[in-house]
């Protein structure tokens, strides 16, 4: 059934689609809704609040409820009164196969919090959805082995997170895709999911200048939080963010798949088999991945050093010819923190790499790619008025739309990649959780949150494609709206060190199964993008065995080890180097790859 049926009975207007019936309470304000099968998927209510540093959005009383309806939609228009704007009118459709729902309020203020089904109601208070489910699925890994979630804890997707604070360790995905899988059953385990049918929480929105979105839980309720901060004003009018809810899907990968495709619809990204025909992934991507930055915290826990100071040129080709003695020759290279002598100019610390330029150009003779590791936002060593700054003008990250912050990314990006710099084939971006947050600060541009964001890696990624069209440009971002401004998507550090499970694996297959529920992430969302998997920090030798086997199942495998581990002490076992080789060699020949002409080029520690 594609039509829509609609009906009133005793004061409730019921409506019936191919995949629920929703019976609308319009003087509650109250969706009740359940699936094709009969099954409760709870009381959405139809209210929003849309929050200024001028004080809270309360309705103070419902000014009218109307409806109309086609074959293939149902709009229910509900005006109210508000308290702090001049105005608040929500709108809400009725699809064959979705519901959605968003806002518009009316008059002036800088938004500070918007909630979207449920908001304040006077006298109530605020009044959230009815919730149905048991179990809630997040794309975004802030849990070092969980998947599934009880439905009565909080969820974030968000582009600020901090690795080592507590509390805050969503930053594996800066960010994923805003949408969060619901289900009516309960999970074995945390990291077991539930059969379906599955409903999709996500939204929609052009501009997205909040900088979280939350699934907000009460006791038997739910409402969807985003925070803006006080950085958006609302000029006459403001429209929120649009959620969609998202009927039938399986499990919550093809719901993720099925949110791709309402966002393609609706041109808030590229259509996936578009992009596919476009794009294709060309070989030299995919080939596997070494990133020295495990190497130098294996050798920092030997010798009391700080990681980053172990980035050296003599190091790196040490590591790299051990590896090529025991059959293991990446295709990329990653020259990891830290290679610079300051974050923002990007130019190479002279002791520790006394000539970089010399050393990308013999691993690309020697038919490898060298990727530069890129600190998202660090503002050292760039001038004031380039950066968001604290309001007692305390630079504290790069500002894209400062023209002298993109002055200072368009200059780094050229020396990075250019032929006259250093002549990388592209970047390693890391950091991008340190997007800017809080509503004291001062910035140049409208942009914020999100958007901010992706402004940062759009100018990056639009002066290294005019640098260098075929660098190669690794984020860890799988949000739909940020497929213009990366090639690759990077799986992330497999261990939370800031979390107090993070170190102990429930069990030998748990890393395995982690990364496996983030390349399923990127694979539904963003299915065109190659993966890097990564593999760092690993509990010990049989988990780098394990997940070596793993990755080329995943994406192109990646490794961070050259010698011993920094959680296991001694020097890994000559039978796993050659487990790893074995892996590398069978995925290149999968995948028709060819080994680089590698030859032992070291200068000698």
């Amino acid at each position: 059934m594609t039509r829509m049926d609609v009906g009133e009975t005793d004061g409730w207007l019921e409506i019936r689609a191919e995949h629920y019936t929703a019976r609308v309470d319009r003087e509650r304000l109250l969706a009740d809704v359940t699936g094709a099968d009969g099954g409760s998927w709870g009381m959405l209510r139809l209210l929003a609040s849309v929050d200024t540093l001028a004080g809270p959005d309360e309705t103070t009383h419902v000014e009218a409820v109307t409806w109309e309806s086609t074959d293939s939609c149902v709009r229910l228009t509900v005006s109210c009164a508000s308290s702090l704007w001049t105005a608040r009118t929500h709108v809400v459709e009725f699809h064959p196969g979705r519901i959605t729902f968003g806002a518009t309020v009316r008059g002036e203020g800088r938004v500070t919090t918007v909630r979207l089904l449920g908001g304040a109601r006077l006298p109530q208070g605020v009044l959230p959805s009815g919730a149905a489910h048991h179990t809630v699925f997040s794309p975004n890994p802030d849990h070092p082995w969980r998947v599934a979630r009880p439905a009565v804890e909080p969820a974030v997707i968000s582009v600020n997170g901090e690795g080592g604070e507590p509390g805050v360790g969503r930053w594996l995905f800066t960010p994923a895709p805003t949408c969060f899988g619901l289900s009516r059953e309960r999970a074995a385990d945390e990291r077991t999911l539930p059969e379906g049918p599955w409903l999709m929480l996500g939204l929609a929105a052009t501009r997205r200048t909040f900088v979280d979105v939350v699934y907000d839980p009460t006791p038997g309720g739910f409402s969807l939080r985003c925070e803006y901060q006080g950085h958006t004003a609302a000029d006459a009018t403001f429209t929120t963010p649009e959620v969609l809810l998202l009927f039938g899907a399986a499990d919550p990968y093809a719901g993720l798949r099925a949110y791709r495709d309402e966002l393609a619809a609706r041109g808030l990204a590229p259509a996936v088999a578009g992009r596919d025909a476009a794009c294709p992934p060309s070989g030299d991507r995919l080939q596997p991945i070494f990133c020295g930055w495990g190497a130098q915290c294996a050798l920092a826990a030997v010798d009391g050093s700080p990681a980053p100071a172990l980035s050296r040129r003599a190091l790196y080709e040490e590591w790299l010819d051990a590896l090529a003695g025991r059959g293991i020759v990446p295709g990329t290279i990653v020259v990891d923190d830290k290679w610079q002598e300051r974050y923002a100019t990007c130019r190479p610390d002279a002791v520790k790499w006394p000539d970089l330029a010399g050393f990308v150009a013999d691993r690309q003779a020697g038919g490898q790619r060298v990727l530069l590791w890129w600190k998202a936002w660090d503002p050292e060593g760039a001038p004031a008025e380039a950066c968001v700054r604290a309001p007692d003008g305390t630079p504290l990250a790069i500002d894209p739309e400062s023209p002298a912050g993109r002055a200072v990314i368009e200059d780094a990006m050229e020396y990075m990649l250019g032929p006259d710099g250093l002549n990388a084939d592209g970047l390693k971006i890391d950091f991008t959780a340190r997007t800017p947050s809080g509503t004291a600060l001062r910035h140049a541009g409208p942009s914020w949150g999100f958007d901010l964001l992706h402004e940062l890696l759009a100018v990056a990624y639009r002066a290294a494609k005019r640098v260098k069209p075929d660098s190669l440009i690794v984020t860890h971002t799988p949000d739909p709206g940020f497929l213009d401004v990366t090639d690759m998507i990077r799986l992330n550090d497999a261990l939370h060190n800031d979390h107090p499970e993070g170190l102990v694996p429930p069990s030998d297959d748990a890393v395995v199964e982690q990364m496996t529920y983030r390349a399923r992430v990127v694979h539904a969302a963003c299915p065109e993008l190659p993966v890097d998997t990564d593999g760092w920090r690993l509990p010990g030798e049989r988990h780098l065995r394990a997940y070596a086997a793993a990755a080329p199942r995943l994406g192109a495998p990646a490794l961070y080890y050259a010698d011993g581990m920094d959680w296991a002490p001694g020097r890994v076992e000559a039978a796993t180097w050659a487990a790893i080789a074995e892996a590398w060699a069978a995925y290149r020949a999968e995948h028709g790859l060819a080994v680089p002409p590698h030859r032992i080029i070291g200068h000698g520690a």
